[in-house]
């Protein structure tokens, strides 16, 4: 998924090195690989699980600053959408793959949605949908190329296949043209918060993919 103008290719050359880090963790190779051990892949569920229920709340509260009618639909939509996969994830991969429901965040997790809410109340519009957008355009990312080399047979296909359909490909594309668009007429102080706080959300996803295999 590539950047929609200059505002988000600078987002997406700025995280380059941690992106690196992300595709290159020891999480995402084994998953590649599909011999990472089970306990760290149901952790990571288990914990993904309870994220997704604050990033719908952080959308929806980022939608009430929205400008436009349309954008305001979309991520409400976006909330509305991530509640539905997280009552799929309950019904079909904590069956299928026997994953114990999490009651209580991990230190990463919670560090996360911490720093998710907290932009969604008190950044401006274009920061708060920048700290959103690394969640949906990293995940969409590296599971593409997960997806791409994966091992034929791959134990956690199933989970591959979540972030790389159609639908969410639109979404994704969506967001990162919302975000170019607010970034592209902001103030040079408010596009630093922009570029900061999509670097700290980068720094967030990178760190619950090690969490999850030091579990």
């Amino acid at each position: 998924m590539h950047a929609a103008g200059p505002f988000t290719y600078k987002l997406w050359f700025t995280i380059q090195p941690v992106f690196q880090q992300i595709i290159n963790s020891s999480f995402v190779r084994l998953l590649i690989r599909g011999t990472l051990p089970l306990r760290c892949f149901k952790q990571y569920v288990a914990q993904d699980i309870l994220y997704i229920v604050d990033d719908a709340r952080a959308l929806a509260i980022t939608a009430a600053k929205a400008e436009t009618t349309d954008d305001m639909y979309f991520l409400l939509q976006l909330a509305k959408d991530g509640l539905d996969i997280e009552r799929a994830l309950h019904a079909d991969m904590i069956k299928f793959f026997n994953i114990d429901v999490a009651t209580q965040k991990s230190p990463a997790f919670h560090a996360y949605t911490d720093f998710l809410l907290h932009h969604a109340w008190q950044s401006p519009y274009p920061v708060a949908l920048a700290s959103l957008l690394p969640c949906f355009w990293i995940y969409h990312n590296v599971g593409e190329q997960m997806k791409r080399i994966a091992v034929i047979g791959n134990p956690y296909q199933k989970w591959l296949n979540t972030y790389s359909d159609d639908i969410y490909v639109q979404y994704v594309k969506r967001l990162i043209e919302m975000t170019e668009n607010e970034g592209s007429k902001a103030s040079f102080a408010v596009q630093e918060q922009m570029i900061c706080a999509f670097s700290e959300g980068t720094l967030h996803e990178l760190r619950v993919f090690e969490e999850a295999i030091e579990s």
